[in-house]
C-alpha cells in the first residue's frame, strides 16, 4: 500500500481555510466596504474552493467524499427534534461556562472568526443560520470526518469534533461546541451522509438566533414560574422521544449493515496527532479565542 498521511494532508487543508478566515477577518477592518453579500461569497470561496481542489488532488467523487446522499422524508421529524435536543444540551453547558468567564476573567467572546452579522431578517437567516451550518458540515462531518474516520470511526468523529470546537475561537462555548461536534459526528456516521448533520446544526443556529434577537422578551416570560415548568416538561418529553427516535434508527442501520463495517486501521495512514499543520492550527485557534477576549 502507497504510503499517505492523511491527517498532515487534512490538516494542511484546515490550516489553509483558517488562515483564510482569519486573512478576511482581519482585513475587514479596512475594508469597511465590503458589503455582507460580497462577504458572504468571499465566505463561500474560502470553505469551497480548498476542499474542491483537495478533492480534485486525490481523484475522490465529490458526491461520494463530501456525503451528499440524500435521506429520506420519514427521517425529517427525528432530525428536527436531533437538532433541537442537541440546542438544549448546548444551552444549558454554555450558562455554566459563560457564568465562570464572566466570573473569572471578567469578559466575553465573540461567536465566530468572521463577523457576517446583519439587521436585516433574511440576511440574518442566511448568514447566521444557514451558511455556517452549511460550509462547516461540508467540510468538517462531510470530507474531515470522512479522511480521519480511515483511523477509526471514535478517532474520526472525536477528532472532528475537537477541530469543530477549535475552528469557532469561542472558549466560552468550547466545550458545548465538543459536544454537539459529536453528536454531529455520530449523526453521520448514522446516515452516511452530511444532510442530517446540516439541518441538525441549522435548527441549533435558528434558535440561538432567535434567543439573542428576543433577550428582553425571554427574560420577561422566565418570570412565570408556571412557563418555567412547562419549558422543562416539553425538554424532557422531546429529548426522550428523540432518544426513543435515535434507538429505532440505530436498530434499523445495524439490520442493515452500516455499523458492522470495520474502519481502516492501517499505518499507511501516520499518526492522526503528529502532524504539525494540525498543531499548528490549534495553536492559532486559541491565539484567536485570547485576541476575541482579550484585545477586541
Amino acid at each position: 500500500m502507497t504510503r499517505r498521511d492523511i491527517s498532515k494532508e487534512i490538516s494542511a487543508l484546515l490550516l489553509v481555510v483558517l488562515l483564510l478566515l482569519l486573512g478576511l477577518s482581519f482585513g475587514r477592518q479596512w475594508l469597511p466596504a465590503l458589503g455582507p453579500a460580497l462577504t458572504v461569497v468571499l465566505y463561500l470561496v474560502i470553505y469551497l474552493i480548498p476542499m474542491l481542489v483537495y478533492i480534485k488532488v486525490h481523484r475522490y467523487k465529490t458526491r461520494a467524499a463530501l456525503r451528499l446522499k440524500g435521506v429520506g422524508p420519514r427521517y425529517w421529524i427525528f432530525i428536527l427534534l436531533f437538532g433541537l435536543s442537541v440546542c438544549l444540551i448546548s444551552m444549558l453547558i454554555n450558562l455554566g461556562t459563560g457564568a465562570f468567564f464572566r466570573a473569572v476573567f471578567h469578559v466575553t467572546f465573540e461567536n465566530s472568526i468572521v463577523d457576517l452579522g446583519s439587521e436585516n431578517a433574511a440576511a440574518l437567516t442566511l448568514t447566521a443560520v444557514f451558511l455556517p451550518a452549511f460550509s462547516e458540515e461540508l467540510l468538517l462531518r462531510g470530507l474531515v470526518q470522512g479522511e480521519y474516520e480511515k483511523y477509526g470511526r471514535t478517532i474520526g468523529v472525536l477528532l472532528t469534533a475537537l477541530i469543530f470546537a477549535f475552528f469557532h475561537t469561542n472558549p466560552v462555548h468550547f466545550p458545548a461546541l465538543f459536544i454537539s461536534g459529536v453528536c454531529y459526528g455520530v449523526l453521520t456516521i448514522l446516515f452516511q451522509s452530511v444532510w442530517p448533520a446540516f439541518f441538525a446544526h441549522m435548527v441549533n443556529n435558528g434558535v440561538a438566533l432567535l434567543i439573542s434577537r428576543n433577550q428582553a422578551f425571554l427574560r420577561y416570560i422566565l418570570q412565570d414560574r408556571l412557563f418555567i415548568i412547562m419549558a422543562v416538561l416539553l425538554c424532557f418529553l422531546i429529548l426522550i422521544f428523540t432518544l426513543k427516535m435515535l434507538e429505532t434508527a440505530i436498530a434499523e442501520r445495524l439490520g442493515n449493515g452500516y455499523f458492522k463495517k470495520k474502519s481502516t486501521k492501517s499505518l499507511a495512514y501516520g499518526d492522526p496527532l503528529t502532524s504539525p499543520w494540525l498543531w499548528i492550527f490549534m495553536v492559532l485557534c486559541v491565539g484567536k479565542m485570547i485576541y476575541n477576549g482579550f484585545f477586541h
